[in-house]
């Protein structure tokens, strides 16, 4: 067997209401942490954290590092026909937009706690 060939997938996570543990119809697509263009993003904010210095960190910032990073692991959505994100029907899949939708404290914790199963990333179903 070929180590360089066991390459991860992606996962799909199922998100649930918070209070029933019911589907509300809305998929996300994601890829691993370790994705190329999820680590160019962490990479990036680690720069831009080393250059500015001792002391520059605040509880936002890895707040909004935290959304950035989720975001960059988001490829695609899927939304149920009655689901709306505020005033946006099947809303397009971009930062703007994954911003407000990972501004929903427990709609990024079930994404950030999927992305942190390596082991789904390569199962054969992705799902999570």
């Amino acid at each position: 067997m070929d180590i360089l060939s066991i390459q991860p997938s992606t996962i799909t996570v199922d998100i649930k209401h918070p209070a029933t543990g019911a589907p509300i119809g809305l998929t996300v697509e994601c890829v691993s942490l370790e994705d190329d263009k999820v680590k160019a993003v962490e990479r990036a904010i680690k720069n831009k954290a080393l250059r500015g210095g001792r002391n520059t960190v605040t509880a936002e910032k890895i707040e909004d590092n935290t959304v950035a990073i989720l975001t960059a692991a988001i490829t695609s959505w899927k939304w149920a026909k009655d689901l709306t994100l505020g005033d946006l029907k099947d809303p397009p899949l971009n930062r703007e937009n994954a911003g407000k939708l990972l501004a929903v404290g427990w709609i990024a914790k079930q994404i950030d706690t999927a992305l942190g199963d390596d082991t789904a990333f390569f199962t054969e179903s992705g799902k999570a």
